[in-house]
């Protein structure tokens, strides 16, 4: 699943829960294939982000656990204090622990 705004989305794209507006009414089901009109009257009602199956999109801020562990490894390049690179390592158990999150959660 992924959380997309507006701007992300493409007719074909599923809904993997129910889209609501401001007002808590439900617009479209689960399991719904979003049609232009229907993204077209999401926007008319306020609706900021809808929830699609899968990850069909790479979104600007989100990266691959390699992406991350590379830029980890170029901050840390050079260092050889313990406690700085015992820091690393934490970070580096934190990004294997986000990661694992994520694919039970899809």
């Amino acid at each position: 699943m992924q959380r997309l705004p507006l701007s992300y989305l493409k007719p074909g794209m599923k809904t993997y829960e129910e889209v609501y507006d401001a007002q808590g009414r439900v617009l479209c089901g689960k399991g719904v294939e979003l049609t232009e009109e229907m993204i077209k009257r999401f926007y008319e009602l306020g609706v900021s982000y809808v929830t699609v199956e899968g990850t069909p999109v790479k979104l600007p801020w989100e990266k691959s656990l390699e992406e991350e562990l590379s830029e980890l490894e170029k901050r840390f390049e050079g260092v050889n204090d313990e406690n700085l690179l015992q820091i690393k390592e934490i970070l580096k158990e934190l990004l294997y622990e986000k990661y694992k999150a994520r694919i039970h959660q899809s």
